[in-house]
This record gives C-alpha cells, sequence and structure tokens, in this order.
C-alpha cells in the first residue's frame, strides 16, 4: 500500500523504466541467441552499460510504410544474392573480368538517415561499395554525394543504384517518393 506523501510515479518515468525493460529484454534475446545461451553471467554484468549507452546515445528508428517493406525485401534478397553470383563469378574466372573504378553518385534523398541507409545498402549491388561520402547536415544546404568502388566501369550501376535509392524513399515515411 502507498503512503499518502508519496507521490504517483509519473507517466514519463514510467515510460522510461518500460523502455528500458524492452531494451533488456531485446538485449537478452540477442545474446542468446548469438551466445548460444551461454556466457549469462557476463551478460548480466554487461547490460547496465549497454542500457545506459543505448539511453545516452539513442538512435531514433526510421518510420516505414509498411505497405512497401514486402516489395523492399524481396528486391533485396534477389539484388543481394545476384551480387554474390556476381562476384563469386568473376573470382572463379582464369583472368577475373574486372576493371575497378572510382565514381561519384549524386543522392536525392532528402534526410541524412536514409542517406546513410542508402550508403550501407549499396554493397549489395554487384561490384559496388561506398568508399566516401558527404551527406546533407542539418541545414541541407550541401549537395549530398557518395563516392562508389566499381568492380567494373561497364554495369549499369547508375541504375542500379537509382533503383535502390527509389525504392527506399519509397519505404522509408520520412522520404517523399523519388518517382
Amino acid at each position: 500500500m502507498r503512503s499518502t506523501t508519496e507521490p504517483p510515479p509519473s507517466s514519463s518515468s514510467l515510460s522510461s523504466l518500460q523502455r528500458l525493460v524492452w531494451r533488456a529484454v531485446l538485449y537478452g534475446l540477442l545474446w542468446a541467441l548469438l551466445s548460444s545461451g551461454e556466457g549469462w553471467w557476463f551478460f548480466l554484468m554487461l547490460l547496465p552499460l549497454l542500457l545506459w549507452l543505448s539511453e545516452r546515445w539513442s538512435v531514433p528508428l526510421l518510420r516505414l510504410r509498411w505497405r512497401y517493406l514486402p516489395g523492399f525485401t524481396g528486391y533485396f534478397l534477389v539484388e543481394m544474392w545476384r551480387g554474390g553470383f556476381d562476384v563469386a563469378w568473376r573470382a572463379l574466372q582464369p583472368v577475373p573480368a574486372i576493371a575497378p573504378n572510382w565514381q561519384r553518385y549524386s543522392i536525392r534523398l532528402q534526410q541524412a538517415s536514409a542517406q546513410r541507409v542508402l550508403a550501407c545498402l549499396i554493397s549489395l549491388l554487384p561490384g559496388t561499395t561506398v568508399c566516401r561520402s558527404r551527406l546533407s547536415d542539418q541545414s541541407g544546404d550541401d549537395a549530398a554525394w557518395l563516392e562508389l568502388h566499381l568492380l567494373t566501369d561497364s554495369s549499369d550501376w547508375q541504375q542500379g543504384v537509382a533503383r535502390l535509392e527509389q525504392r527506399l524513399s519509397q519505404l522509408l515515411a520520412e522520404e517523399s517518393p523519388l518517382c
């Protein structure tokens, strides 16, 4: 029973406590999955640090347009497999079919978080990876670009990156879809 002099818990502290509990459960599930359910004493010692860091440097999750998630997931999986087979095919050739070069791609996405996701996802495209970038700052004054390393210049890398960027713009709720 609560004493009459004790104030009721505020809703913000309750939601903060709920957030910490959910994060602890999520971290516990990830630990169980990645460690095959071993090393719980180490995890319990590490958990306060994980929770403190997640509160201190919380990264907001991107809001999605859920109706585009199945199509984006299918596209992602097809491109991932296609990229893997392309690189494997090139590696198995007696004389590798590569002509490495660098290209710059201007990003049309407006949000810096969406630009970061695009930079991370480009490596799934066949023979393409991001090596340098200039993403939009908060003011949006600077043009954003990615510097890509390509295995060959003959591929249609621009169309592949533009298609990925278009699909990502459809998926992310903060972006206006690029059509």
